[in-house]
């Protein structure tokens, strides 16, 4: 993952994770992250971003979900 991505996506997890005044300032945050981040790239519109944002912070999501089971499979 890009390493501008994966900061993103990291800053979009602490929005989904925290509440009330915290959640706030972290969408503040990430929000102020998305416009330099579109800034530095003017050719990718600022709302395909945050879509792109959103969606690998899905697939990161579901990865951070994923363990091993502790029965390991009859072979």
């Amino acid at each position: 993952m890009n390493k501008e991505l994966e900061q993103l996506v990291l800053e979009y997890e602490a929005v989904s994770a925290s509440r009330d005044m915290e959640a706030e300032q972290a969408l503040k945050k990430f929000e102020a992250h998305i416009d330099i981040v579109s800034s530095q790239h003017p050719n990718i519109p600022r709302e395909n971003l945050r879509k792109s944002v959103i969606k690998a912070h899905r697939k990161w999501a579901l990865k951070q979900d994923t363990r091993p089971t502790s029965i390991p499979p009859k072979t």
